[in-house]
């Protein structure tokens, strides 16, 4: 009886639509790389890039791996949160010049929060940018740690799995994973079956 009531209450909470907190700060590409590594363990989540992108790098960056390009193009962060039926969730929105979203990053418990704090704060407040309407796929989702390092006068980012990150971090961002490409993504359902 407890069971099946637990089921139903959790049923209701996944209907109640809980509002996303939304706030905006512009960044330059440079602040965001000095920032990254000082963040530990995060869920990345980059987005396909649309077919009409144009990908301009920033001058002096560069990144060590294709999969972290998205956050060369950010331009604002957009920091958003909720309460779940799991908890609080925060996590970042990276919007690239042209307003469409191209990465996420989500906050962990093994995250540090000062310097989640910290790395929004580097940024100038901004208003929320309109989002421009076309859809943006999750590639796949990623337990980082960003490393980042000089390179014949370059900055470069680089990440890498996620060795160290607690068994709590490991199963919140598998769960997070799970739910943002099948919520995002059209096509999820048809490739888990």
């Amino acid at each position: 009886m407890f069971s099946s009531l637990l089921h139903r209450l959790q049923d209701v909470c996944l209907q109640a639509a809980t509002p996303i907190t939304r706030r905006c700060v512009r960044l330059a590409p440079k602040l965001l790389l000095d920032a990254l590594p000082c963040l530990g363990s995060v869920l990345y989540v980059p987005m396909h890039p649309h077919a009409s992108s144009v990908w301009l790098m920033p001058r002096g960056l560069l990144v060590a791996d294709m999969r972290l390009a998205p956050l060369l193009q950010a331009r604002w962060l957009v920091a958003a949160s909720t309460i779940t039926v799991d908890g609080p969730r925060e996590w970042i929105e990276c919007m690239d010049r042209d307003r469409r979203l191209c990465a996420r990053l989500y906050l962990l418990p093994d995250t540090d929060y000062l310097a989640w704090d910290a790395l929004l704060a580097n940024g100038e407040p901004a208003t929320n940018p309109d989002r421009r309407p076309t859809p943006a796929w999750p590639a796949s989702a990623q337990l980082l740690c960003f490393h980042r390092y000089r390179l014949g006068g370059l900055d470069v980012l680089d990440g890498e799995t996620s060795t160290g990150a607690s068994p709590l971090s490991t199963q919140l961002a598998g769960h997070i994973a799970r739910l943002d490409v099948v919520s995002r993504d059209p096509h999820a359902g048809h490739r888990a079956s």
